[in-house]
């Protein structure tokens, strides 16, 4: 009789621990979503030129965070390889399984109770790697943020060469969740897959 009572309790803590873990994550994920929500019921009136520098300034920090990306993932790729990185961003943003916005899905990780990313649980890998998150080549940086600009203006516009790819990982390593995905390109050093 004790052990038809222990599976019940055991899937009941299992599910409870899961229901906790996946709340802590959704308010720190959710916060910031949840403030601009707050603010646009409230009513608020701005003229077109208070309009016009907050559009500026989301796409200035959207183009930021894609420059970001791509030279944390891909700096040392050729153009191609690099624009490859930055379509892949910009397929997730589409995704309805990935955040709608560039930064979010840059900065989309698995967090502590403190809201601070997990070692090596983030959606890309230089954001919890434990190393340092700045630029220091300045030059190679100024690059990817023009093509970064003209990834962001132009995508759906512009032939997507990875075919879609919301995933990939450098040709060197196997990842677990690479026979989950459908293969679309190699190019380069990475695999991409949809």
């Amino acid at each position: 009789m004790n052990r038809w009572l222990t599976i019940p309790v055991s899937i009941w803590v299992s599910v409870s621990a899961l229901y906790i873990a996946t709340d802590v994550f959704n308010d720190y994920y959710y916060e910031k979503h949840n403030l601009v929500a707050e603010v646009e019921t409230e009513e608020v009136v701005i003229n077109d030129e208070e309009f016009d520098r907050i559009v500026e300034n989301d796409y200035q920090e959207q183009v930021q965070c894609l420059a970001i990306n791509i030279y944390h993932e891909a700096r040392s790729d050729s153009r191609l390889g690099q624009e490859a990185v930055g379509l892949v961003t910009m397929n997730r943003v589409y995704d309805t399984r990935y955040p709608d916005t560039v930064c979010d899905v840059v900065y989309q990780a698995h967090v502590d109770r403190n809201g601070n990313p997990i070692r090596n649980k983030c959606q890309f890998s230089w954001y919890c790697d434990g190393k340092r998150d700045d630029y220091r080549d300045v030059e190679a940086f100024n690059e990817i943020y023009a093509l970064s600009e003209e990834i962001y203006g132009t995508y759906h516009k512009i032939r997507d060469f990875t075919d879609g790819a919301v995933m990939y990982h450098a040709s060197y390593v196997k990842p677990y969740w690479a026979s989950h995905y459908a293969k679309t390109s190699r190019i380069e050093s990475h695999i991409f897959y949809k």
